[in-house]
């Protein structure tokens, strides 16, 4: 009998490393973390109520707290350090992060030069938009524009703490076992992740098989970013400076997602193939365009700062804490 409970034990138990197996910690996380949202949006509301602060600002107090959260419970269920899942900030993290941004903005100021250039979008005077997705009440246009930086920093920073700090660590643990190599266990993870980052944004408005795979496509480029840099700074970096770029720059859809502030007002009036639609660039070819650029840039970083650019193998061994008394 004795045996018997060990066997069933060991499927959701790692003994050698004191936690849960990688599926089962992410299902714990997945349901403390919906906790830890409920009551950190009980918590921002009851705050906002007493003090009537301007939209934005309990959005960014939510997110911030929930990256918090979902750094805690890895913490504490799955026993990791925080440079476990490239936080660990130093000064080559700023470094790339700075890079990051830059690069952001880049491929959407190439994508959206492609659209203006071949004649498949204008820029209109002011900027409108009827029934923004994300109001910020600003009053003015330069407040609007960083309040969008703020929403979009915090924003893509959870998304890429979860997708790739989080999930793509512990798929590349949970699939080593029956992977030839640890980077070929790091490789899957980035194209499941991958493939994950697509169809969270597959229901956005305007969404559309092209936009899915380009989505994707911008995951296995953010996912090989954290992968060779063994930091999640140029992705997060790379992730806000496209979202803002778009979006509060050049007063496009977000994944056909819209702002009610932007300093320039482009409107593509091409093929949706090409321009994206109603969805955004990140639903058209230019965006392929853009990420081409992006990449180029990245490898030159990559290589002047790391010397080579390959996948970081030790993103599939665990870097865990223990604690005094545990049996290790």
């Amino acid at each position: 009998m004795s045996g018997i409970l060990g066997g069933i034990k060991s499927l959701f138990w790692n003994s050698e490393e004191l936690r849960l197996r990688a599926l089962f910690r992410v299902l714990a996380t997945a349901g403390l973390l919906l906790l830890v949202v409920t009551l950190v949006l009980s918590i921002v509301g009851v705050v906002n109520s007493i003090l009537g602060l301007p939209s934005i600002f309990p959005q960014v107090a939510a997110f911030s707290l929930v990256i918090v959260g979902l750094v805690a419970l890895t913490w504490f269920i799955d026993r990791r350090r925080i440079r476990d899942v490239g936080l660990a900030l130093d000064r080559q993290w700023g470094l790339d992060l700075l890079v990051g941004l830059g690069v952001g903005g880049l491929m959407v100021a190439v994508a959206v030069a492609l659209l203006l250039v071949g004649g498949l979008a204008t820029v209109s005077a002011t900027y409108t938009v009827e029934n923004p997705d994300f109001t910020f009440n600003a009053g003015s246009t330069a407040i609007g524009v960083f309040y969008g930086f703020l929403f979009f920093t915090v924003f893509a920073t959870l998304e890429e703490v979860l997708v790739r700090g989080y999930l793509l660590v512990n798929i590349a643990e949970g699939i080593r076992q029956y992977s030839s190599t640890d980077r070929r266990a790091v490789v899957g993870a980035i194209a499941l992740t991958a493939a994950l980052f697509g169809l969270l944004h597959a229901a956005n408005p305007g969404g559309t098989a092209l936009s899915l795979v380009n989505i994707a496509v911008a995951g296995v480029f953010f996912g090989v970013a954290y992968a060779a840099t063994d930091r999640l700074a140029f992705p997060i970096g790379a992730h806000v400076g496209w979202n803002f770029t778009v979006g509060s720059v050049f007063g496009l859809p977000v994944s056909g997602l819209r702002t009610d502030s932007a300093l320039l007002a482009v409107e593509p009036d091409g093929p949706t193939l090409l321009t994206g639609g109603s969805f955004g660039p990140e639903g058209g070819v230019v965006m392929l365009v853009g990420l081409l650029a992006g990449i180029a840039v990245f490898v030159w970083w990559v290589h002047q700062q790391y010397g080579t650019l390959a996948i970081d193998e030790r993103i599939a061994i665990p870097d865990l804490w223990v604690a005094e008394g545990d049996d290790s």
